[in-house]
């Protein structure tokens, strides 16, 4: 019994680092779902030319960025992986033979909310860049509702469209996909109950 033991840690040890080696994320690569938005900023490097290493971007309001040899590639709503994907393909067309790209995210780009009416903190409020926020959420990190706020005069205004929800339903909702979600520029108002 002990030689079994000893023959499975053995074995172990043995294949462990070796799979441990396979399973490891690529260097630099973000490991999200994040997609770029205009005003991110991103840094390119091509491993073994000195020339192509942490080459700093700046996605325009086009949604594209400029790198060398390649002039404009679009990048807008595509993860930091895919524009690795995007880069090693039209960089191995050309120029370089087989590329090692890899893009990681140095700066996000201020997504912002606001919160307005009969909550107990108005204002502008920072959206978190890897994580989802509800309305409820939001109500709530505003301070959440005043004594004279009406539950049933929320509203979201989004790209100049405005969407009304009852404060009580909102809070029912467990099913993720059912939820309202916020985004960047978004503006919620809380509107007051007439006595």
């Amino acid at each position: 019994m002990r030689i079994l033991i000893l023959a499975v840690w053995a074995l172990a040890m043995w294949v462990t680092p070796a799979r441990a080696a396979e399973a490891k994320p690529t260097p630099g690569r973000v490991q999200s779902d994040y997609r770029l938005q205009p005003e991110d900023s991103i840094t390119i490097s091509v491993v073994g030319e000195a020339t192509l290493a942490d080459v700093p971007r700046k996605v325009t309001s086009s949604g594209t960025i400029t790198y060398p040899y390649l002039g404009e590639v679009k990048v807008v709503n595509k993860t930091p992986a895919e524009v690795e994907d995007e880069i090693r393909t039209l960089l191995d067309k050309d120029y370089i033979i087989n590329p090692q790209v890899i893009v990681q995210m140095k700066e996000y780009r201020a997504r912002r909310i606001t919160v307005l009416g009969e909550v107990a903190r108005p204002g502008v409020y920072d959206l978190p860049v890897e994580q989802r926020t509800d309305l409820v959420r939001a109500i709530a990190g505003a301070g959440g509702l005043t004594k004279i706020a009406s539950k049933s005069k929320i509203e979201v205004t989004r790209a100049g469209k405005t969407e009304r929800f009852n404060f009580d339903e909102l809070k029912k909702i467990e099913d993720p996909e059912k939820k309202y979600w916020l985004q960047p520029d978004d503006v919620v108002s809380v509107g007051e109950s007439i006595f």
